[in-house]
C-alpha cells in the first residue's frame, strides 16, 4: 500500500468550522461539560492509478481558520480538553475514470487521530487533530474527496483552548508528499 501521503492546509478546501458548548446530561455540576466541534471541506488529493487495484492513505490537518489549526491539550478523554468520543464521513469528490475500463474509485475508511507535530517557528510539539483517509482506485484520477468530522470534547469550566497558524504547506509528519517523495 503507497504511502501514506500528507496535505498540507493549502491542500484542504472550502472548509467550516463550528463549535457549540453541550451542557451535558441535567444535573451535572459545574457548567459546561462538553464541547462539541464540526470539520468539514474537502482535500486535494490529485493521484491516480491504472491497474491494478491500489489502496493508499491521505493525512491532512483540519484548519479552523484559513491557515491555522487547533492545538488540543491532551490524548486522554477524561481529563479537560480531551477527545471523547467523535465521527468520520468521507467520500470521493472529483473523479477522472478511463474509458472502456474497468473503475473502481472509494473511500475505503476515514478517521481522525491526535498526532505529535513540530511547526518552523512554533516552540515545541502539539497535538493535532489529522484525518487519515484510505482511498481505492483502478483506472482512474482522484482529484479530491470530502470530509464530515464531528469531534465531542471534555470540557471544564474556564478550559483555555489553542489554536495557531501553521505553515500551510506543511503536511503531518509521516505524510509523504505524492508530488515529491517522502519529507520528514
Amino acid at each position: 500500500m503507497p504511502g501514506p501521503y500528507g496535505r498540507g492546509l493549502d491542500h484542504v478546501r472550502d472548509f467550516s468550522y463550528m463549535r457549540f458548548y453541550d451542557p451535558g446530561p441535567p444535573g451535572s455540576p459545574g457548567g459546561l461539560r462538553y464541547m462539541m466541534e464540526m470539520y468539514t471541506g474537502w482535500v486535494q488529493c490529485d493521484i491516480g492509478f491504472a491497474a491494478p487495484t491500489t489502496h493508499f492513505t491521505m493525512k491532512s490537518f483540519l484548519p479552523v481558520e484559513p491557515g491555522q489549526v487547533r492545538f488540543y491539550a491532551t490524548t486522554d478523554p477524561d481529563l479537560s480538553g480531551g477527545i471523547i468520543n467523535h465521527t468520520v464521513v468521507a467520500s470521493p469528490g472529483g473523479i477522472g475514470p478511463s474509458e472502456d475500463e474497468a473503475n473502481i474509485f472509494a473511500v475505503d475508511s476515514a478517521d481522525v487521530s491526535l498526532e505529535q507535530q513540530t511547526f518552523d517557528g512554533i516552540v515545541g510539539s502539539h497535538l493535532c487533530l489529522v484525518l487519515n483517509a484510505r482511498l481505492g482506485l483502478l483506472n482512474c484520477h482522484m482529484w479530491h474527496y470530502a470530509y464530515s468530522v464531528l469531534i465531542k470534547t471534555n470540557l471544564e469550566p474556564n478550559h483555555n483552548w489553542t489554536q495557531s497558524p501553521i505553515p500551510v504547506n506543511q503536511r503531518p509528519a509521516g505524510g509523504a508528499s505524492p508530488d515529491f517523495g517522502p519529507v520528514g
